[in-house]
């Protein structure tokens, strides 16, 4: 099984449609989680995976205007600018906010078709479509050539000893769910490292922001972030 996990991950990177080509973090996220669980699950999860995907794409609406993401890019830029001066901040954005930094100035254009961000309750949510055609066929199995991965990832995330940390993962794709996926603290922390990377090369900053996070909240669709002062 690990070898036909080596063969799904090269199979990403080398995808013909140019969606994995340099590194893209949803399709990892998207191996781990889905692809992860049918190796260590069995064909019932292979079969319940399936149940997730769609034969079309979602269709999200545009991202945010220009001037949001000015507004968006000034607000980030005085915060870069305070962690960099070495100061402790208290700083709250909504995922309006993040989705108008993210793509700002054409950064991660290429996830423009697959990604916007939001919240519910505590959780930050990545509403997703992620093409699946880099999924390797199984005889006698559905395949998933051709279909689409439309759901949303919800995490429930927290501070601990300085170190940003997934206390909860929901994974729900179609309208279907695989909630046993994640107790297994093998699989979570191979989550958790493929998450972390993804941060620190997609989003501006993202290697300074982590190193100086000291708690996080999200409540009311505002999510507030503290950065403690640099030691």
């Amino acid at each position: 099984m690990t070898t036909t996990l080596r063969y799904w991950t090269n199979s990403a990177r080398w995808n013909r449609s140019g969606f994995c080509i340099g590194g893209c973090f949803l399709a990892l996220l998207v191996l781990f989680l889905i692809l992860g669980a049918i190796v260590w699950g069995g064909i019932s999860t292979y079969q319940g995976a399936y149940q997730m995907t769609s034969r079309e794409p979602r269709h999200f609406e545009p991202i945010p205007s220009t001037a949001a993401q000015n507004a968006a890019k000034l607000k980030w830029g005085a915060l870069e600018a305070a962690l960099q001066r070495g100061d402790a901040v208290n700083f709250q954005f909504s995922a309006e906010d993040l989705n108008a930094w993210f793509f700002s100035d054409g950064q991660n254009s290429d996830l423009v078709a697959h990604l916007r961000f939001g919240t519910t309750a505590d959780w930050l949510v990545a509403y997703l479509s992620v093409p699946l055609d880099f999924m390797a066929e199984i005889p006698g199995l559905p395949s998933f050539k051709h279909r689409f991965f439309n759901g949303r990832l919800a995490l429930r995330l927290a501070i601990q000893n300085g170190e940003l940390k997934i206390k909860g993962i929901d994974l729900e794709g179609n309208g279907h769910r695989l909630p046993w996926l994640f107790t297994g603290q093998g699989y979570r922390d191979t989550f958790q490292q493929t998450f972390e990377q993804g941060f620190r090369t997609r989003f501006p900053g993202g290697e300074l922001l982590i190193s100086r996070l000291e708690s996080i909240q999200i409540e009311n669709g505002k999510i507030s972030v503290r950065f403690r002062e640099a030691s």
